[in-house]
């Protein structure tokens, strides 16, 4: 699974339209029906009059709120640059009808245009109305760009400083002010101020403990530490605006975000003090012991305030310290807001990259053993899952890509110590495919036949650990192209996970091994190849962003790293392929030096259908054998708890034939070898 941070791409990289136009003059405009009586899109979403809403308001702005202006731009996270937020803080899909996430829209009085990445934009062409321009990265304009071409010197572009990160907030002050244009800041937001019917209220669920037979330390203890890297920082404090960091800090899970286990709040850590500020509905009794609230007077327990207060508080609490930590932004984490940022007076500032990232990502002994339970445990269901569509799809009952989607949600729910999906199920059959991030609607889903390839995405938090695992299935006989296009993508999940590399190896210049057996096809996927995945947090954790494409990193792996392995092959309106397995980093071998390399917990067979088995070398032979073993070893066990998992059983085992070194599958060969002995017998008993 792959996300790509949509503001800060919109200034650093282009555009194109859906159509693939060249054309200046009509690049990015939206394809819509000319005539009343053709069809529009079943999930096409009308918001004309939401944007006549917005642009009054743009137009009144008195003394109370500012001069009026004459751009808003509306991105799609929220006060923590989240990718999934609540319903309530769903502006950009309020005001545009855009549903998925990865956008970005700015409103002038006359046009309405909204950026994506391309594995959305048929989602956004579907979904957004003709009042839109639709953009999408890859060959024209900037954001940036396109608001230089659009005004003269002394307009007014304003957004919300809450919901644009600093580095994105002065990356474009510094672009637009260079032609005299201003960046100003919107303190109260416009579509809040519109948006006053049939908005959804913040969530209120209670928050809760995550236990120490999960987390492996005390909170205390990681809250040590923090303060330990603070210090050496050269800071007195640090803000943690990242709901992720706050949730492994504090030991503490929540229900505030889609697809992820977060309390929305903040956390101020000092050398002797730590302030929680989020609402005091969701503290729990459980919660507030935990974190000792009641008369908090150590360097140990929690101060509580209400959520909004850090506006106020944090100008104030900052006069005492002479430098604070302001988290920069990195891999799938665009630190602190604009708004954060500017509350520290200057001289007070340091941005860096936010030190419980790091220790987040190096997970101890108690959160390893238990990805790797997690990861048996889902392997399992995912065998199930496999087996079972195959089982449906041979007795002739229809099935569609929005079925499978329900299908793989209902299985997971089901698990021991399932918490729910770590993100939307990616479904995509032959054309849907092709897209990366499809996820099938009532209006999009297909119906699956025997002509092409499945490709299903899906993941589940459990208490113990969180996973993200992609198979690509086929029911009927594939073609040559899907079965090369299958294995040289298995050929580069082989070369990646049993890569061998010294400790100091950075992450782009790892990238290239998983994907030179697709460049020898004359071939290259356009995401990344791998993300950091958390224990019970976010699918996708920093500071992981495996890409050879992206800006020069300093990111390198460490023992104890749990990192996605997920080349693909996408072939446009035709089908797709994509491989996804966690991998766990591990030391290889301590006399051999500073070395590392990888080990899948992710135990769920390939497809051998769809390989060509005559294409790989011994190595990846060897590799695949081992792997097949030890699904075997594994996931049997598990399947074998439950009564109702023969045919996954059976599934799997039929899967994981061992090979000969020269790519022969045992099965042929025991065939083979009994058609001999058959044939030499009857020789035999002719002679006699």
């Amino acid at each position: 699974m792959k996300r790509i941070c949509v503001l800060l791409m919109c200034f650093w990289t282009t555009v194109y339209s859906q159509n693939g136009d060249s054309n200046e003059k009509s690049v990015g405009r939206k394809l819509c029906p000319p005539m009343e009586n053709v069809p529009q899109p079943i999930n096409r979403v009308n918001t004309s009059a939401i944007l006549h809403e917005l642009r009054n308001e743009m137009k009144k702005r008195n003394a109370h709120h500012g001069p009026p202006i004459d751009a808003y731009i509306v991105p799609d996270t929220d006060e923590h640059q989240n990718e999934e937020v609540a319903d309530h803080d769903k502006r950009l899909k309020y005001l545009s009808g855009f549903s998925g996430t990865g956008g970005v829209a700015v409103v002038t009085q006359t046009k309405a245009v909204f950026w994506t990445v391309w594995m959305y934009h048929k989602q956004a062409d579907e979904e957004l109305s003709c009042d839109w321009q639709l953009l999408v990265h890859g060959e024209s304009k900037r954001l940036d760009e396109w608001l230089l071409d659009e005004f003269k010197p002394n307009s007014r572009v304003g957004a919300d400083l809450k919901l644009i990160s600093n580095g994105d907030w002065e990356f474009l002050f510094h672009a637009l002010a260079n032609e005299s244009i201003s960046l100003v800041p919107i303190n109260n937001n416009i579509i809040d101020m519109i948006w006053m019917d049939n908005r959804p209220d913040n969530p209120t669920r209670e928050a809760y403990v995550w236990p120490l037979e999960y987390a492996g330390k005390r909170w205390e203890d990681k809250l040590d530490a923090t303060r330990d890297k603070i210090k050496a920082m050269g800071c007195d404090a640090m803000i943690v605006t990242a709901l992720d960091e706050i949730a492994w800090l504090l030991n503490i899970r929540g229900h505030d975000i889609p697809y992820g286990p977060f309390l929305k709040s903040y956390v101020i850590v000092s050398k002797d003090q730590l302030h929680l500020y989020t609402d005091s509905v969701k503290l729990s009794p459980d919660i507030r012991r935990h974190l000792h609230t009641d008369n908090c007077i150590s360097a140990h327990c929690a101060r509580l305030h209400d959520y909004e207060a850090i506006w106020i508080d944090l100008r104030t609490l900052s006069q005492i310290w002479q430098k604070v930590l302001i988290p920069s932004a990195t891999e799938f984490n665009n630190g602190a807001s604009r708004c954060i940022y500017i509350l520290i007076n200057t001289e007070k500032r340091k941005q860096a990259p936010s030190p419980i990232m790091y220790m987040m990502a190096e997970k101890n002994s108690v959160e390893k053993e238990g990805m790797r339970l997690s990861h048996i445990r889902d392997s399992a269901a995912m065998c199930n899952i496999l087996a079972k569509l195959s089982e449906q799809f041979k007795n002739g009952q229809q099935l569609t890509e929005l079925a499978v989607a329900n299908m793989v949600d209902k299985y997971r729910d089901e698990q021991t110590l399932s918490r729910g999906a770590s993100f939307r199920s990616i479904v995509g059959y032959g054309p849907n495919g092709a897209i990366p991030h499809y996820t099938p609607s009532i209006s999009s889903s297909l119906k699956l036949d025997h002509l092409s390839t499945l490709v299903i995405d899906s993941g589940a938090h459990y208490w113990d650990g969180t996973t993200d695992v992609t198979r690509t299935v086929h029911f009927g006989q594939p073609s040559a192209e899907q079965i090369e296009a299958y294995t040289r993508v298995l050929m580069a999940s082989i070369d990646l996970a049993s890569f061998t590399f010294p400790y100091n190896l950075k992450l782009n210049q790892i990238d290239v091994i998983a994907r030179a057996p697709l460049w020898d096809f004359g071939y290259d996927y356009k995401h990344g190849t791998s993300h950091g995945i958390g224990v019970f947090l976010k699918v996708h954790e920093p500071p992981v962003n495996m890409y050879y494409g992206q800006k020069a990193s300093d990111v390198v792996l460490k023992e104890g790293y749990f990192i996605s392995d997920e080349p693909g092959y996408y072939k446009e309106n035709h089908f797709g392929v994509r491989l996804e397995t966690i991998l766990e980093v591990i030391t290889k071998n301590e006399t051999m030096g500073k070395y590392l390399t990888f080990e899948p917990i992710t135990l769920v067979p390939f497809e051998p259908k769809l390989i060509d088995y005559y294409m790989l070398s011994p190595k990846q032979v060897r590799w695949l054998n081992a792997y097949n073993e030890k699904i075997r070893k594994m996931v049997s066990t598990e399947l074998q708890k439950n009564n109702n998992s023969q045919l996954g059983y059976e599934w799997m085992m039929d899967r994981t034939m061992p090979l000969f070194s020269d790519g022969r599958r045992t099965e042929v060969c025991t065939l083979v070898t009994a058609a001999l002995l058959v044939a030499i017998a009857t020789v035999h008993l002719l002679t006699v």
